[in-house]
């Protein structure tokens, strides 16, 4: 998600560039008095905005994965210096051709090839758009079918819980008859026993009767 993020913000900063540095190349050299006072406040207002996307792009590359992050911080210093570049020759005079972002075609003052390289930045701009575009569709399909996967395994542990509750219920269930067999079992062995007890005092008192009769009866 961290590199996403940082591609958008990079998509933004391409497009930001484009237009700065057409506004720093091409018009304002043109410009006198007060539209070029004005066209100066507006490029450094754009400059700003892109100082901000910077930083964010810095915080961005802070929080990415180490395998990652030195070629983000690296595209970050890049991106700083274009801008610094930018704002210096804003106070030279006159201002000469430069590289846009490592490409080699330069700039000059032909309208005809200044309004070709217009729209071949807006061509580009509108492709990166689509392309950051894309890239957000396949992310909320994506996160879209985790959210599918991750529903359908919940549904799955509920109805496993609620079927382990069920299999609880029938044991305690089953646990009670048994508990209760247990304790009639308990007390027939117990009333065996007493009865068992009570046969043998009879039996022990008949033997008792019988040696006395036999015995000392006899002798009186």
């Amino acid at each position: 998600m961290s590199s996403e993020k940082f591609e958008e913000f990079e998509d933004e900063l391409r497009v930001l560039y484009e237009d700065v540095n057409s506004r720093v190349v091409h018009r304002i050299p043109k410009l006198g008095g007060e539209q070029k006072k004005s066209a100066i406040r507006e490029v450094e207002r754009k400059i700003e905005d892109a100082n901000l996307l910077i930083e964010e792009m810095e915080d961005e590359a802070g929080r990415a994965p180490g395998a990652y992050r030195n070629s983000m911080i690296s595209k970050v210093r890049t991106y700083k210096r274009d801008f610094q570049k930018l704002k210096k020759d804003l106070g030279k005079p006159s201002v000469g051709p430069r590289v846009t972002f490592g490409r080699d075609d330069l700039f000059d003052t032909n309208p005809e090839r200044e309004q070709k390289s217009r729209v071949n930045q807006g061509t580009e701009s509108l492709h990166r758009a689509t392309e950051s575009i894309a890239r957000s569709t396949r992310v909320a399909v994506e996160t879209e079918q985790i959210g599918g996967e991750i529903i359908e395994d919940l549904t799955d542990q509920r109805e496993s819980l609620i079927r382990t509750r069920d299999r609880l219920k029938e044991t305690h269930e089953d646990l009670g008859r048994s508990r209760r067999i247990l304790n009639s079992m308990a007390i027939r062995v117990a009333t065996n026993k007493l009865l068992l007890l009570c046969i043998i005092i009879v039996e022990l008192a008949i033997l008792g009767g019988v040696v006395y009769i036999k015995f000392f009866k006899k002798k009186k």
